[in-house]
């Protein structure tokens, strides 16, 4: 189970009004990075829920059960507000409708195949692993948002502890729910794989696509400073690498990695304002 309450934050950011194309400390490669992932979120973050409600009449423990609707609760209020995060970045530049259909048309064409509920739960589980690595880098480095709008800074650190918060919900549902033995274990590999290839290859594209319709069109210098950012400065992939592969363990768990020192650190410059529980 979780080790630190679940709290959702009823919070409305202020991301519209001027011209902030380049928010991101001025640099427009950043800027579009954080913004190329935001548009996956108010989707994506509505599939994580439905493939945890989905399990949740299955469940006894009153515990874990109020954890399903903590977690249901902070991914709806992410969806609400990556949404109206993303329509204010359009203003800046990029078809956003038209990127995130093609995230819809993946889900959609993998579901059309007739995957079960137990492997869209294995796919939220490793969504969930790349949030928490990501959630823990921008948390514990205390300059990884240096010079961004403030608003936009107090939005992805409100997402990120909230991510940290609910890290191992969907896997505690899977740990209840999902195959046992190696058939488990291949199934949550295989959608570690197929989320690593999803996640990865959908965040480029939105990445290169904004910049260039932002008059960003040196293709082969916008992906030297992408490459930069990942693995150099800040380094967000190579410093999340050995966290990336710990999910392969057999007995890996989402808390094996504690963030607990980061969430406190942090939770305390956002108010607590109730949420009403998905259904």
């Amino acid at each position: 189970m979780g080790q630190v309450p679940i709290t959702p934050r009823n919070i409305k950011f202020a991301l519209g009004g001027e011209d902030k194309r380049n928010w991101f400390a001025g640099d427009p490669v950043r800027t579009a990075i954080l913004d190329g992932a935001s548009i996956l979120f108010p989707y994506g973050e509505g599939k994580f829920i439905e493939s945890v409600i989905h399990f949740r009449d299955r469940i006894t423990d009153p515990r874990l059960l109020a954890d399903i609707n903590a977690f249901a609760a902070q991914e709806g209020v992410h969806s609400r507000e990556h949404r109206r995060y993303n329509k204010a970045i359009e203003a800046f530049g990029g078809d956003i409708a038209r990127l995130e259909k093609r995230l819809r048309d993946v889900v959609e064409k993998m579901e059309r195949r007739g995957v079960s509920p137990e492997y869209k739960l294995a796919l939220t589980c490793a969504f969930e692993h790349f949030t928490a690595m990501l959630a823990h880098e921008l948390l514990a480095d205390p300059h990884f948002l240096d010079g961004a709008e403030p608003e936009f800074a107090r939005l992805w650190r409100w997402h990120a502890i909230e991510e940290a918060e609910h890290k191992a919900v969907a896997f505690d549902v899977w740990n209840q729910v999902g195959p046992k033995g190696l058939r488990g274990y291949l199934m949550r590999v295989r959608a570690m794989l197929r989320a690593t290839r999803i996640f990865t290859s959908q965040t480029r594209f939105n990445t290169h696509v904004l910049l260039r319709e932002r008059g960003q069109t040196n293709v082969l210098r916008n992906a030297r400073r992408i490459l930069h950012f990942a693995v150099i400065r800040p380094g967000l992939l190579r410093r999340s690498f050995g966290v990336y592969l710990s999910y392969f363990r057999p007995g890996f768990h989402p808390w094996q990695h504690d963030d607990r020192h980061l969430i406190e650190q942090h939770k305390n410059s956002y108010a607590a304002e109730p949420v009403i529980a998905a259904e």
